[in-house]
């Protein structure tokens, strides 16, 4: 996540900021003559465990090629694929393309514990396993082809269907961390059986202690005893975690967004005086937060996160920001969903192909540079400190559109400020996203003087009123100011001196 968080809590990279306009191409549905193999579990399971004990020795394509036509698939064309390993990951591509497997780049089926934990008996257990021994038959068939080429893996993840790529990114993750490890029986006609032991439990609980530790949370104590209590042994003790907590203590943790609530999660089962009704969070909102105990947690794409991230002491931490400013509208332990609007999107493809030419400093390129057409931008006064952030307030929503089936209502926010000993409120309407630019170095700098913006004061910025509006409804490169700067129209930025005291910072960012 280094290229999406921005250096400043509650703020995002440039790099982020553009790849969200990025549109998934559409799955698609691939057909293939051949067949999978009946097999049961146990065979499932024992291949798994060689495939296991696989990886330390270098890939035998001949042995691989007898046990994959022999034993996993029946292909009618096996005969005429002469051993090609580009084969076989077309073969095995096609085969994991089936609505059969289950698609793990669902957020709701990243939680993989909830697919093994019980056993590894059932239906759903045998159908986890079944894709996890196709996945990793792929995955060891693609670092070989990427070792060959000279290249790597990445290049040939690429290239399959989304829904395959994380298909083997999880099988991954699984053989990462997770180990199988025969259990003994006493019935003689019982089979082998297997259990699966952490190898990086110690680690991940660590993880979790580390951001309690950073997040500030109420009820560290708790916490490390329950961790202390759990280090006990090798194994991890099913019954006292929910599935998302189990699926981060063993390590199988598939990249993106669910990870956060996960770790949240292990915090949650951990305090027992004050648990938390998780049912808010098991749909995974990005408007979302919760109150506990004295302080207020925010997703990192929560506006009331981003806004309060700038307050002195917040920090985000696994996708998490806090600890921030209480509030007393809402219960100590309480979660809450914030109603919000979609700000006007005016990012176009042709604003990031010139955004390089439309954002230097020294204007056109040219051999010479005239003196006088540059001046330096200094501030126009001292630090601001006449302002201070009072309150947080929720105001839940009457209508019933507001209202989901777990019976959850959005509030509207606003963020009470004192500025000049007057109390001003700021909704915080639209969901915005402010980019963390990069600090400036040996400045002040020179600045063309075609550039058109406006100075303002934190504690003046209240005064101005429809700046957003007037930009609102046209993309960035076709933005019209109502105000004439050499009799044409151009571009013009806001520039807020919000530096001093952090709440100059947080009334910038709700304005």
């Amino acid at each position: 996540m280094t290229l999406c968080f921005g250096r400043y809590p509650g703020t995002m990279t440039f790099s982020r900021y553009i790849s969200r306009l990025n549109r998934p191409a559409p799955s698609t549905e691939y057909t293939s003559k051949t067949l999978l193999r009946k097999l049961d579990n146990s065979q499932i399971l024992d291949r798994l465990r060689l495939l296991q004990e696989l990886t330390q020795f270098p890939f035998a394509p001949e042995e691989e090629q007898d046990f994959l036509y022999g034993e996993l698939l029946l292909d009618p064309e096996s005969d005429i694929r002469n051993g090609k390993i580009e084969r076989d990951i077309d073969v095995l591509s096609d085969l994991l393309s089936s609505q059969i497997w289950i698609d793990f780049s669902d957020p709701r089926e990243q939680i993989v514990a909830q697919h093994h934990v019980n056993g590894t008996c059932g239906a759903s257990a045998e159908l986890f396993f079944h894709q996890l021994l196709l996945s990793t038959e792929l995955a060891r068939r693609i670092d070989l082809c990427a070792t060959s080429a000279g290249h790597s893996s990445g290049h040939l993840l690429s290239a399959l269907p989304r829904k395959v790529a994380w298909g083997v990114s999880m099988s991954r993750r699984f053989f990462q961390n997770l180990a199988f490890e025969e259990v003994q029986t006493t019935l003689p006609n019982d089979g082998r059986r297997y259990s699966l032991i952490p190898q990086n439990k110690y680690a991940q609980m660590e993880m979790v202690l580390n951001v309690g530790y950073e997040l500030e949370w109420p009820t560290m104590p708790q916490i490390e005893a329950k961790m202390m209590a759990e280090s006990a042994g090798r194994a991890i003790q099913c019954l006292q975690w929910t599935m998302p907590s189990l699926t981060f203590l063993t390590g199988t943790v598939m990249p993106g967004p669910v990870a956060s609530w996960m770790v949240l999660s292990c915090l949650l089962d951990c305090s027992y005086a004050y648990r938390m009704d998780l049912d808010g969070l098991k749909e995974l909102r990005p408007q979302s937060g919760f109150q506990y105990l004295s302080n207020t947690y925010w997703y990192w794409q929560s506006i009331v996160g981003k806004v309060l991230g700038a307050m002195q002491g917040s920090k985000c931490v696994a996708g998490w920001i806090g600890p921030c400013i209480s509030t007393p509208d809402l219960k100590r332990v309480e979660y809450v969903r914030i109603h919000h609007e979609q700000a006007p999107e005016r990012m176009r493809k042709i604003d990031t192909k010139t955004v390089a030419a439309r954002s230097e400093p020294l204007g056109t390129l040219k051999g010479s540079y005239p003196v006088d057409n540059f001046h330096v931008v200094l501030p126009y006064s001292s630090t601001v400190d006449c302002i201070r952030v009072e309150k947080l307030a929720l105001v839940p929503l009457n209508n019933v559109s507001a209202r989901n089936h777990s019976h959850i209502v959005e509030h509207k926010v606003a963020v009470q400020f004192a500025v000049n000993g007057r109390s001003i409120p700021v909704r915080l309407k639209f969901d915005v996203s402010f980019i963390a630019a990069a600090a400036c170095s040996a400045g002040p700098h020179v600045l063309f003087y075609d550039y058109a913006y406006k100075q303002v004061r934190i504690d003046h910025l209240l005064h101005i009123a429809e700046w957003a509006e007037r930009f609102a409804k046209k993309p960035i490169g076709e933005r019209v100011s109502t105000e004439k700067v050499n009799g044409s129209d151009i571009d013009k930025v806001l520039v807020i001196e919000a530096y001093g005291a952090a709440d100059n910072a947080v009334l910038a960012r709700a304005w």
